[in-house]
């Protein structure tokens, strides 16, 4: 046993020692001797736990602890909350505790924008606290809290930012949670696509101590799952066998993520990946919304799946509803992916213009989406710009180790890529081939925007100002050209004119 025992204290009623106990070191034994903690405060009579609500509040966070799921009790957060809100000044380790017991309901909840906020208010309260009391035990396991959220909203700089704090005041305090934090931050790293820096602050499962309960063992995990990520990332293995275990918790969609991005690289895998990814969207719909990170990355998975069969529309109406922040990178090179594919080089170069202005013009594209620039502009045969677009992306590559972006690059520009980077393996088949290009007239162009506005053949010809007997041989000829047999698989097809 690392530390004095609560059960000693309070089978002899020490309770002033049993107090700074749980005080100074109660994040600390709740990660490496759960079962002790939970053991101590079973000792505690529950009077004294209800007269003191910070350790009545303590006493839940312990038994929680050890279900990801579980929320604290009502009537035990409102018993704590209470007696906050009674303190003339209240601690801030208290006021923090209520901001975080509301932060974990809300994240259950998948109420992500609310939970946002709410990190926002913990982090004012650490920049400005009333005092300082308990902050070396208090304060990492917070940091991983708020930046949790921060990564599950998509705000992925602020994550890192937050959990590299964290791990700053764990090593200063030397508390035992330094090296999961850290962990948190090679998560976020390798979800960003900087695989350098994700390597540089992995501490890997390997290195860990063994888990003695489920809050440590969660946090192991969240390395087995950097680590998958940043072999898949810098092509530096082959298949991830055995995969991580099926997410949990917040994270339940890594997994998810993992062998998607396996199955990109395996011919056979795709389609059965793209159904089992549908499947899962499906069910965890409420956890996978739009302004998710993880609705954002698996949808970008699901239509990379399917742009890698040639099932462009399919990959269109994946993304039609998906809105990107400047963080959501995996969708906006999906995006401009699809357009360069389907024979759309301007529209793609548009793509990656926007998402410029929603970095400020700021030079933070990602190596996939630099790639697609110097692909769309390769294609129109601007060589000069493509020319400088391929020295950003090799710089982009050797500062981050994405080599699988340039596994995954289109066909225009894949062999100069890899040529001047000097890899040393063969490359794979191409993952995406471009379809032969299809090109609409002005007029058909009209019909089609026309068609994604009206229902029926009348409103139709009333928009084109034609008869609806022409607007019936308009349609025959614009699906006849897009290969469809009606309204909704025009519309699917035509995704790339309709947002021109």
């Amino acid at each position: 046993m690392l530390y004095p025992s609560l059960r000693s204290m309070a089978e002899h009623s020490s309770w002033a020692d049993f107090a700074t106990a749980i005080d100074s070191s109660f994040f600390a034994r709740l990660l490496l001797e759960p079962e002790a903690l939970v053991d101590g405060f079973a000792a505690v009579p529950k009077k004294w736990l209800w007269e003191n609500p910070r350790y009545l509040m303590a006493s839940a966070i312990a038994r929680a602890a050890n279900h990801p799921y579980a929320l604290i009790s009502e009537d035990v957060y409102e018993r704590f909350a209470s007696w906050v809100e009674s303190e003339e000044n209240p601690a801030t380790r208290d006021l923090l505790g209520v901001v975080q017991t509301e932060l974990r309901s809300l994240v259950a909840a998948g109420r992500l924008d609310e939970a946002d906020a709410t990190a926002d208010e913990s982090l004012r309260l650490i920049a400005t606290p009333k005092d300082t009391s308990g902050f070396d035990d208090v304060l990492p396991p917070v940091f991983i809290r708020i930046g949790t959220v921060k990564l599950l909203r998509g705000n992925v700089r602020d994550a890192i930012s937050i959990f590299a704090e964290g791990a700053r005041r764990a090593r200063a305090s030397t508390h035992p949670i330094a090296p999961y934090v850290q962990n948190f931050a090679a998560l976020a790293h390798a979800l960003s696509g900087n695989f350098t820096h994700a390597e540089q602050s992995l501490t890997r499962e390997q290195k860990l101590p063994r888990p003695a309960g489920s809050l440590q063992a969660s946090y192991s995990a969240i390395s087995q799952q950097a680590s998958a990520l940043i072999a898949l990332g810098t092509f530096s293995a082959g298949p991830i066998d055995p995969l991580p275990e099926a997410g949990i918790g917040e994270f339940w969609w890594l997994s998810e993520h993992i062998r998607a991005k396996r199955a990109l690289h395996q011919v056979n895998d795709r389609g059965a990946a793209a159904a089992h990814l549908e499947d899962v969207l499906d069910f965890r719909r409420d956890l996978s919304g739009t302004g998710t990170l993880a609705g954002s990355i698996l949808r970008a998975d699901l239509a990379n799946l399917y742009m890698a069969t040639s099932n462009f529309q399919a990959a269109a109406h994946v993304m039609r509803d998906e809105r990107p922040s400047s963080e959501g990178h995996q969708i906006w090179s999906a995006r401009a992916r699809l357009a360069l594919l389907v024979g759309h080089p301007e529209r793609a170069l548009q793509i990656i213009g926007t998402v410029q202005h929603l970095n400020g013009g700021r030079h933070r594209l990602s190596p996939a989406t630099m790639i697609v620039k110097a692909a769309a502009e390769r294609v129109l045969g601007d060589d000069s710009a493509a020319t400088i677009s391929i020295v950003d992306v090799l710089e982009s590559v050797k500062r981050t180790n994405a080599i699988t972006e340039i596994i995954e690059a289109h066909p225009a520009v894949r062999n100069e890529l890899a040529d001047r980077l000097h890899l040393e393996l063969e490359l794979p088949a191409s993952i995406y081939a471009p379809i032969e290009v299809i090109k609409l007239s002005r007029r058909e162009r009209d019909v089609l925007r026309a068609l994604s506005l009206y229902g029926s053949t009348k409103e139709l010809a009333a928009a084109l100002h034609v008869s609806p007997n022409t607007a019936k041989s308009h349609l025959a000829s614009l699906y006849k050209k897009l290969g469809v047999h009606g309204r909704e698989q025009a519309l699917r097809a035509g995704t790339a004119w309709l947002d021109d």
